[in-house]
């Protein structure tokens, strides 16, 4: 997913679910697979900037991002920064939460700010 961006060369999504569309409330066990899943590729591919959207189809994407918060914040990595950006698309009346997670031996969190509002105003010109 470079969108034709050097700066997003390594740049990857990741996309979760509820299998067979079941909700699992208070299962403490999504949070620890999910985040073993995302430390484990980051310890394969340490340079990477992992990117992911809340799913607004329900219009709870303001819940699960600050469950996906929570989660972060539970797995007390300092090697690790996230950046969270509300993206709105006016015709849509719709604000998308998405957020990237990377390791700050490898970028610097100004620079990815930077790169990702440079990145959003180019998707706004596509309106």
């Amino acid at each position: 997913m470079n969108f034709d961006n050097v700066f997003f060369e390594k740049l990857y999504s990741i996309d979760f679910y509820e299998a067979n569309n079941q909700k699992f409330f208070n299962d403490p066990l999504i949070e620890t697979t999910i985040t073993s899943i995302v430390n484990d590729y980051f310890k394969n591919n340490p340079d990477i900037v992992l990117n992911y959207v809340c799913d607004s189809i329900d219009f709870k994407q303001d819940f699960r991002q600050k469950l996906f918060d929570k989660w972060y914040r539970n797995t007390q990595n300092d090697e690790f920064s996230k950046i969270n950006f509300q993206y709105e698309l006016e015709r849509e009346n719709m604000i998308y939460h998405l957020s990237f997670i990377f390791k700050t031996e490898f970028y610097n969190v100004e620079g990815l700010i930077e790169e990702v509002n440079l990145q959003l105003v180019e998707f706004s010109s596509f309106k």
